[in-house]
């Protein structure tokens, strides 16, 4: 019986999360393991990771902006928002995501199954491991200041701390 029959590579399309994914494709090779990529998108129209420099992703959607209030965001009153479905139309930022693992995988002569998952990322990549009976989990490790690991916390940190099966935290 092989360990890892089925790995699961945790993306976000930063250089850590490229690393993981590059490690994830040279083990599945070896090991001739299945392989899924996710990527994990905060509900809600917020960004990923809240420590980027850049936080235009914090804001909600079709939230307007004022020019003469320093841009500052104005919520509207009351907002409909469509209950997500089964399956739901990607933005472009999440198909430019999928298309670039699937590049990868395809330069890589590589097969796997490309996702994206909404939720709390770290939830939801311990959560589609043991649906999809992963072996193993690979990901990446972002290096954030003590204040920001305080605050924020590691996905990383917080998904070997909930998983079941092995994490390989690819630095």
């Amino acid at each position: 019986m092989k360990a890892f029959q089925h790995l699961i590579i945790a993306y976000d399309g930063t250089k850590d999360s490229k690393h993981a994914l590059d490690l994830g494709i040279s083990m599945s090779k070896q090991l001739q393991s299945r392989l899924s990529v996710v990527n994990i998108q905060k509900e809600g129209g917020i960004s990923h990771d809240l420590t980027d420099t850049d936080r235009s992703g914090i804001v909600p959607p079709k939230t307007p902006y004022v020019g003469t209030m320093n841009n500052y965001p104005v919520v509207p009153v009351a907002v409909q928002q469509e209950p997500p479905s089964e399956h739901p139309e990607y933005t472009e930022q999440e198909m430019a995501l999928k298309n670039e693992v699937n590049r990868i995988l395809a330069d890589q002569h590589v097969d796997a199954n490309v996702e994206i998952v909404y939720g709390e990322p770290s939830d939801e990549i311990v959560q589609y491991a043991q649906e999809h009976d992963g072996d193993l989990i690979v990901i990446g490790s972002r290096d954030i200041s003590g204040l920001k690991r305080l605050i924020f916390g590691s996905v990383s940190e917080k998904v070997s701390h909930r998983s079941t099966i092995p994490v390989l935290i690819a630095k």
